[in-house]
């Protein structure tokens, strides 16, 4: 009987330490993937910023006659300017891609 006893308590100590396991698991993945998400939230809004920063500064150059391409170095960015002209205007593809993420930002403006 006492034999018995042991192992009932044996055996539930390990269901229970199994299922607490699997729960911290779970726990641990949830709270990963929320800092890959906030992550990659903080990288979308510093791409949005340089694409902003971008366009205000093609906008700011008088004359875009001799420019084809513009390209601005960064560290965790990839920042360009194709500038084609299309008759009397301009056709603008602005690209900002991060280096280490999959996020990319693109806005195309006529000038």
């Amino acid at each position: 009987m006492k034999k018995d006893k042991k192992a009932f308590i044996l055996f539930s100590t390990l269901i229970l330490i199994f299922i607490f396991s699997i729960i911290s698991i779970k726990i641990f993945e949830n709270k990963s993937i929320s800092s890959i998400n906030i992550s990659n939230q903080y990288n979308y809004i510093q791409a949005k910023n340089h694409l902003k920063f971008l366009e205000k500064y093609i906008l700011s150059i008088e004359s875009l006659d001799l420019i084809d391409k513009i390209k601005i170095r960064n560290k965790k960015f990839n920042i360009i300017a194709l500038i084609e002209k299309k008759e009397e205007n301009f056709e603008i593809e602005l690209i900002v891609k991060a280096k280490n993420n999959n996020i990319r930002v693109y806005k195309r403006i006529i000038i």
